[in-house]
């Protein structure tokens, strides 16, 4: 049985009081794998945007709980096993955040979130 982890190996890149960048190594080993797909796995966008959320709380002190809308949000490019992916996370205005998923192999996923 293989243990499974929930969150990439996260490193910050750089932080301002506006903006933070993770590098996320997604491990092979990641919960959201199991049955997405056997034969090809991919990470699914509702993990992406919880992973947002997770970290809006904890370098942007949100209360998550609050959220009041996902606006833009978009997938362009599959995220698999071993990819590291960089993780932009910026304030744009005191209650709404863009996010922004990218690697090597281009843009994944970006939006916007808001919060009441």
């Amino acid at each position: 049985m293989t243990d499974f982890v929930y969150y990439p190996q996260v490193d910050v890149i750089s932080q301002t009081a506006e903006m933070v960048e993770l590098s996320l190594l997604i491990p092979k080993n990641l919960y959201y794998f199991q049955g997405h797909f056997t034969q090809a796995p991919i990470l699914a966008g509702v993990a992406q945007l919880d992973w947002v959320m997770t970290y809006l709380a904890k370098y942007f002190d949100v209360d998550k709980t609050k959220l009041s809308s996902v606006d833009a949000l978009k997938f362009q490019i599959i995220v698999r096993p071993n990819y590291r992916i960089n993780l932009m996370l910026n304030r744009v205005k005191p209650n709404k955040f863009s996010f922004n998923y990218s690697s090597e192999h281009g843009q994944h996923a970006s939006g916007k979130v808001v919060f009441s």
